[in-house]
């Protein structure tokens, strides 16, 4: 005897209940993978930043730079500029200098251009980028290639790149494969006081600590520097005002 429900066979109600549910389950996954798309990409620097971030630059205990980000224009056509000079002297003269100058272009949450800039004291490089349909057309003074979209450069201000494991190296215009791993909270230093952030790291083609506080705001940075000296990030302005008295 074949049970029915509503008149068809339960074998056949069965079917259907199920195809009904695989249907469901597609489109939950696929609503989900679109909102952490959007949420991803739709970064808003004007609400975390105001219209600029401010770092002061340490090579261990002497302060020997800053770097400098701007943001220009509306949201879905943003400008942000970012500017790094670093000058180191060693009794009274000038040992070292480094110049570093970007211009971005994002476009509804995703890097339409960039155009950098490197001074490595007098060793000039510069390269571009450029957005064309899904893909990220770069060309620097060694090689052009592409690759495809979102693509996120390292200049750390968008936190959408902790999803990354590629990123656009801008100090050499290269791809780097990365993995970025969260550490933990830590409080960290600032112009005045410390910071309530969290610690991530870079590992793979690059070696690098990061920290960004509970609103995914860029408040610190750490390296090796070339010469195997320790580079350190404080921010002066990070938090949408002045941590200056």
């Amino acid at each position: 005897m074949d049970i029915s429900i509503n008149g068809l066979p339960w074998t056949k109600t069965l079917s259907l209940l199920k195809k009904i549910l695989l249907v469901l389950l597609v489109s939950s996954s696929t609503l989900e993978a679109d909102t952490l798309k959007t949420k991803n990409n739709f970064v808003n620097p004007f609400e975390l930043y105001g219209r600029d971030i401010i770092f002061d630059v340490y090579r261990e205990a002497d302060k020997v730079g800053s770097h400098i980000v701007r943001f220009e224009g509306e949201l879905d056509n943003l400008t942000v500029i970012s500017e790094f000079n670093l000058s180191i002297d060693i009794l009274f003269i000038n040992a070292y200098k480094f110049r570093y100058r970007s211009k971005a272009n994002w476009q509804k949450g995703l890097l339409n251009k960039l155009s950098v800039e490197v001074n490595d004291d007098g060793d000039k490089f510069s390269f571009d980028a450029n957005k064309r349909l899904d893909k990220l057309l770069i060309s620097n003074m060694k090689n052009s290639f592409e690759a495809f979209s979102p693509v996120y450069p390292t200049n750390h201000w968008n936190a959408g790149v902790l999803n990354q494991k590629q990123v656009l190296n801008t100090l050499t215009g290269e791809l780097n494969q990365v993995e970025i791993i969260k550490k933990g909270n830590e409080l960290i230093d600032a112009t005045q006081g410390k910071i309530k952030a969290v610690k991530y790291v870079y590992t793979g083609d690059l070696q690098t600590e990061i920290w960004y506080d509970k609103k995914n705001r860029w408040v610190g940075m750490q390296f090796i520097g070339s010469d195997g000296s320790v580079i350190k990030y404080v921010c002066q302005k990070c938090l949408g005002t002045s941590t200056k008295k």
